[in-house]
């Protein structure tokens, strides 16, 4: 079953970046950020990887909660199958 108005990643090398740079995530880490949304590691790597492409709202709300960022400025709605996962964000 689909989630209903799926998520995508904006940008993955953002998310990285967010993830390398919260003081509440120690060392960078991938399973410390997971702890704290409350989500798997591997979760969390499908999304870093493009293996997984869409989350739920609450996934994505929990994980821009823990990075401390606007969920609009990591996410954006799916908009398709084929829809591009590594849109970059238009600065403003």
């Amino acid at each position: 079953m689909r989630p209903r108005n799926p998520l995508q990643v904006r940008d993955r090398e953002a998310l990285k970046r967010r993830i390398e740079t919260t003081p509440r995530i120690t060392t960078h880490s991938v399973r410390s950020l997971a702890e704290v949304a409350g989500v798997s590691h591997s979760t969390i790597g499908d999304l870093l990887t493009g293996r997984k492409k869409r989350v739920t709202a609450a996934l994505a709300q929990r994980l821009s909660a823990a990075l401390g960022a606007p969920m609009e400025d990591l996410f954006m709605p799916a908009s398709s199958e084929f829809a591009n996962a590594d849109a970059k964000v238009v600065e403003q």
